[in-house]
């Protein structure tokens, strides 16, 4: 499941550090700003349909008044019509971003569910959760305002249809990918978070995490149970993500190309498993890189000064 859920508590890092990455992270981290109170006359009929019904943990219904445009429908529970054309424009504009940035241009190549041609946009209103989340065919956007600046939701409706590509070129229910590099690649999709810039940086996480089981290696996060107990998954393990791909895709690091990124995307879709894909496009095997991976951020991070 990739699921952005506010979390309250932050670890301890540098004010400067910590102000970047609460200025980049403000949405995905802050309480609910408008507590609002269920309109029953929002919906007259609720309706159970949507590719999220089938493909997601959340059975949402709606108000039976879709949203249409180029490559979404938006759903809701309760948002105004204004309101979903609005989401329904800064969807496209955004996924039209998401796909240039990866050279796309096929879009007949995209898998969707059975069904669907169009990527489902559910906006949150009044349901308790506060989540951005993706599934085959769908995103999720908790939005509480009914006036809302959209702007403000630029990361992450970046983040959350960066997962939505994936799937779309996989094509299947569940993503091949591990969570590292699936979540690494959707913050680079929607701007970055630069958490870790330096030597001291990395040493800090270093340190912070040296009694945790996994000591904050992030590429041993295989899976989504892999977090340690208790671990700020969305609000800490964040950073290492973004370092990481960061590596990835700098001419100091491995000078890759989200083109490579993109071909991986194809390897998993033509039934090759994530390891052998990532030593096919990245030219890295997967253990060795779980091992030695401090070394690989530090010699980096050296380059990159």
């Amino acid at each position: 499941m990739l699921t952005v859920i506010i979390i309250e508590k932050t670890k301890k890092m540098s004010g400067s550090r910590f102000l970047k990455i609460l200025i980049s992270l403000v949405l995905l981290f802050s309480l609910r700003l408008i507590s609002c109170q269920k309109d029953p006359t929002s919906i007259s009929e609720p309706v159970q349909q949507g590719s999220w019904v089938t493909y997601s943990v959340y059975k949402w219904s709606h108000d039976g008044k879709p949203y249409p445009s180029e490559y979404c429908i938006v759903y809701s529970d309760g948002a105004t019509e204004e309101l979903k054309k609005k989401v329904a424009e800064f969807t496209d504009q955004k996924f039209i971003e998401i796909m240039q940035l990866f050279d796309f241009e096929d879009i007949e190549y995209f898998r969707y569910p059975p069904g669907y041609n169009k990527i489902d946009v559910y906006i949150n209103r009044y349901h308790e959760e506060n989540i951005a989340a993706a599934y085959w065919g769908s995103i999720f956007i908790t939005i509480r305002s009914a006036d809302v600046n959209i702007n403000r939701y630029d990361y992450l409706f970046r983040h959350e249809l960066t997962h939505a590509f994936e799937f779309l070129i996989e094509g299947m229910v569940n993503l091949g990918t591990d969570v590292w590099f699936r979540e690494g690649i959707a913050i680079y999709g929607g701007g970055g978070l630069n958490g870790i810039t330096d030597l001291d940086d990395l040493e800090n996480w270093i340190a912070q995490n040296s009694n945790d089981p996994k000591k904050g290696n992030p590429i041993q996060v295989h899976v989504w149970n892999d977090f340690p107990a208790g671990a700020d998954v969305t609000g800490y393990y964040y950073t290492v993500f973004d370092l990481t791909i960061r590596y990835f895709l700098d001419p100091n690091g491995l000078g890759k190309s989200p083109g490579d990124v993109l071909d991986l995307f194809y390897n998993l879709r033509n039934g090759i498993q994530f390891p052998v894909a990532l030593q096919n496009n990245f030219d890295l095997n997967l253990q060795e890189f779980e091992n030695d991976y401090y070394d690989y951020m530090r010699a980096y991070l050296t380059s990159a000064e």
